[in-house]
């Protein structure tokens, strides 16, 4: 069983809250599902593409036990005012499935009442960071068209768009890291 890599960082968004992101850990379980259940409708619409909208339990403890190469998550927990970590979760951006073929997958959630602050950016930057250095060598992510957020997001952090060719309603975001 691998660990967890120590990086932990805390980032002041534009709005003066404090985060703390880090890896996830298998004690993330409870915290995560919580993270999940609080997701407005629209929000857990967009991060499931409306398909499964609460994980089973085998499943949430299996996406916070990463095997940190192929698969890989940070979770951004709500820092107090002296920047320590409190119990709430904010955000959580992975990749998972890596091969030097394919790359990796990738998703971004941040609570509804955290968006539109740089949370899921500076995130995303440190899962591509992370990525670049364990030799990930493209990311990519399935989204919704309708996902005008997620679709900004990549755009500016240097993905490339196109539709699905097997779904008009879905889009292809894709960043090479090599």
């Amino acid at each position: 069983m691998a660990t967890a890599p120590a990086e932990r960082w805390t980032e002041t968004l534009a709005d003066g809250r404090r985060a703390i992101i880090r890896p996830i850990e298998r004690g993330d379980v409870r915290r995560n599902a919580a993270f999940l259940e609080a997701l407005s409708p629209p929000s857990k619409h967009f991060l499931f593409l409306g398909g499964v909208t609460c994980p089973s339990d085998e499943e949430l403890e299996r996406l916070c036990a990463p095997d940190y190469a192929h698969d890989m998550a940070f979770v951004a927990l709500a820092a107090d005012a002296d920047g320590r970590e409190t119990e709430r979760q904010v955000g959580i951006c992975r990749y998972a499935g890596a091969d030097p073929d394919h790359g990796a997958e990738i998703s971004v959630a941040v609570a509804d009442d955290w968006q539109h602050r740089g949370l899921g950016k500076v995130m995303l930057r440190r899962l591509i960071d992370y990525a670049r250095a364990h030799g990930v060598t493209r990311l990519y992510s399935m989204d919704s068209a309708a996902n005008d957020r997620m679709r900004k997001l990549g755009r500016d952090l240097g993905f490339t768009e196109r539709r699905d060719p097997e779904d008009s309603s879905q889009v292809i975001l894709t960043l090479n890291l090599t």
